[in-house]
């Protein structure tokens, strides 16, 4: 029977190598709490403690991925990313191998990874008490309280300098004083291909990174970010924006959105004080496709072309292609079935500018790509409409819709589905149906349509938040696309905790993440009344939304942000109560009032509104949620679940709108007394 038994094991391990049999269990505590309700818990391999990774490593604000394709494990925290493989020693830190004692493993269907060596990597503190046989982390480096909600922060790493993928000088660490990021220069100010950021005095150490996603990271250490966008996006960069990445340590950070694979080189000057960003030059060639049906010109390049679209209706279209370079300048006769002829220019700033010289016929025109050329295809289908990428204007001709009351236009904003749609009240027919395909920072494409009356709709599919106008001239009607703090005197981001995968705390029968839900809808709606407001939600449904998105949001435009939260306290059924959480030190008071005059006036309007307990106004620097704000911002925590009589209140529509009342009625005193922007 033995024998049978032994067999029997081996066959399983060889089907499933990386099951673990006999294993010893372990506990955890992560800053000063016993982490419970894993998935899978901790187990002992190798004298190794293995840890589920999402489990753990989410808790503390990280993000954690998986491919399945290649057996890999991700973990993001902070400025470090971390690649394991199944049962692979070899681990990699920013592009960096670093060779582990004992592999990630699959156990119970869950992938377990060492915990000491990612914890270690992001600066964390792990000890091992062998009599209690508990890993214990602390996230700081200290012991240390976690703060309420359970919203913490991603310290920056003590290794400020981790080697990069990229072609980049060695930057040596040095310890200089503070210093301030005072300027980010684009390349149409240095007069290159190149970005530099600029500080005041000495830079202490420069860390940067490639993302998955092709965004290159850029982290000033030991400074204090006093810049603000929007900065020019150039050759491969479609996106730039810089915010005070964290503070204790200071740290500025730039984000490079680029296209494709774009090759890059990052310096440090002579003294120190110019952190230089260079990318490779493009080489483009563009090849014709001219007939008597449609006609399209092919655009490619070393890597993917930087393509911006203008017209000068019903002369010409114009490309610009940035940070690029052509042998073929010069004019074309080369005729179809839209375009006469074309020419091609070398110009000085490293643009490359083509124009396609139109017939009788103006086409609409459409973009595609793929990962070395850029493809612009003309067609018919719309008429006397046209986006010019510049101004951000879309011109419709008054020839095809003449007499349209622009008072009657209505608008439907989903911004939570990069959606804008406008009804235009008169018959699509004149217009036409079709896209027109733009591709630029704001806008992707805008599709005319009809609606069930027969009238047309313009759907505008955006790559941001943004807001639209309509005015007419004595021939076109103009609508622009603008951001969105640039038309609404005062905005609000009102941020409903958790959602979707994060329940929040779960007591007694109620869900955090639908109570903070139902009420946040309630402080947007009365807000929306006023027509000097616009409120805008981090979410709008169950749904999970990363803390970074919602902080990402609320920078674009926000005067005012609420993120609205319920408490919870384990083993403490008798605590309840009502308080308020803000930034300390808060260094943005342009618009007139600090975080803590937000949060004590927010705060009396609650307590005042249901006779809960006042449990004050508390700072707190670890908020993720707030941390990296820019304007005045509170975290309120409207009730303990975890208190019975409490949760029961919060679960009716009564208590609800009692606290949204209180919130909005709090805001507009905020507003009213102080002011919205300086």
């Amino acid at each position: 029977m033995k024998r049978v038994s032994y067999v029997v094991v081996f066959l399983l391990m060889m089907l499933f190598p990386t099951a673990v049999y006999g294993v010893t269990h372990a506990r955890l505590v992560m800053d000063n709490v016993e982490v419970t309700g894993l998935d899978v818990p901790p187990i002992i391999v190798e004298n190794r403690v293995m840890v589920p990774a999402r489990g753990v490593f989410e808790r503390v604000g990280g993000r954690v991925e998986w491919d399945d394709s290649n057996r890999r494990v991700t973990v993001h925290y902070g400025s470090y990313i971390i690649v394991m493989t199944i049962n692979d020693t070899v681990a990699w830190r920013n592009g960096e191998p670093i060779f582990m004692d004992v592999p990630p493993i699959i156990h119970n269907n869950r992938t377990l990874i060492p915990l000491r060596f990612p914890a270690e990597a992001f600066g964390f503190c792990v000890d091992w008490d062998s009599t209690g046989r508990t890993a214990i982390i602390n996230t700081n480096g200290q012991t240390w309280a976690p703060g309420p909600g359970g919203e913490h922060a991603n310290p920056p790493p003590t290794n400020n300098n981790p080697s990069s993928n990229s072609s980049s000088v060695h930057i040596q660490a040095q310890s200089h004083p503070t210093t301030s990021i005072n300027a980010l220069l684009t390349p149409s100010d240095t007069g290159m291909a190149a970005y530099a950021i600029v500080a005041s005095s000495a830079i202490s150490d420069v860390n940067h990174f490639l993302l998955a996603d092709n965004r290159l990271v850029v982290d000033i250490y030991n400074a204090v970010s006093n810049i603000d966008g929007p900065f020019l996006a150039y050759g491969p960069v479609s996106g730039v924006r810089s915010s005070q990445f964290s503070v204790s340590p200071d740290v500025t950070r730039v984000v490079f959105d680029l296209i494709g694979s774009a090759g890059y080189n990052i310096s440090l000057s002579y003294d120190r004080r110019v952190v230089t960003v260079a990318f490779a030059v493009n080489n483009i060639y563009v090849t014709p496709n001219f007939n008597t049906h449609s006609d399209s010109l092919l655009i490619r390049g070393d890597i993917l072309p930087s393509v911006r679209m203008s017209a000068s209706y019903p002369a010409y279209l114009a490309m610009y292609v940035d940070n690029a370079t052509i042998n073929s300048a010069g004019v074309f006769m080369q005729g179809g079935a839209f375009v006469s002829h074309y020419e091609i220019q070398q110009r000085a700033d490293g643009i490359v500018y083509i124009r396609m010289f139109m017939r009788d016929v103006w086409p609409s025109f459409s973009l595609s790509h793929g990962t070395d050329y850029v493809s612009v295809s003309l067609h018919g289908g719309l008429n006397g409409i046209r986006y010019d990428t510049w101004s951000r204007e879309l011109r419709i001709s008054r020839d095809v819709i003449p007499g349209m009351n622009i008072a009657q236009v209505r608008h439907n904003d989903e911004y939570s589905l990069n959606r804008y749609t406008i009804y235009l009240p008169i018959a699509a027919d004149g217009l036409g149906l079709g896209t027109l395909h733009v591709g630029d920072d704001y806008i992707n494409s805008v599709t005319v349509q009809r609606n069930g009356f027969g009238n047309a709709k313009l759907v505008f599919e955006t790559s941001r938040i943004v807001a639209i106008t309509i005015h007419e001239t004595a021939t076109e009607y103009i609508i622009r696309v603008r951001q969105p703090q640039d038309v609404h005197p005062i905005i609000i981001v009102i941020d409903p905790g958790h959602g979707g995968r994060d329940p929040g705390a779960i007591h007694h029968g109620v869900v955090e993440k639908d109570v903070v839900l139902a009420i946040s809808h309630m402080v947007a709606e009365h807000l929306s009344r006023h027509t000097d407001i616009r409120v805008y939600m981090t979410r709008s449904a169950d749904e999970f939304v990363e803390l970074s998105d919602r902080t990402e949001l609320a920078n674009q435009m926000a005067d005012v942000f609420v993120s609205i939260h319920a408490n919870a306290v384990e083993n403490r059924p008798h605590v309840s109560g009502i308080e308020t959480w803000f930034m300390p030190n808060s260094r943005d008071n342009s618009r007139g009032f600090t975080s803590m005059q937000l949060a004590q006036i927010v705060q009396r309007h609650m307590v005042n509104a249901t006779g809960a307990v006042d449990r004050g106004i508390k700072d707190y620097y670890d908020f993720v949620v707030l941390r990296d704000l820019t304007m005045p911002a509170v975290l309120v925590e409207v009730g303990f679940l975890t208190n019975a009589a409490e949760a029961a209140r919060l679960a009716t529509t009564a208590h609800q709108q009692q606290l949204a009342r209180a919130i909005y009625e709090g805001i507009i005193e905020v507003l009213s007394t102080y002011g919205s922007r300086g």
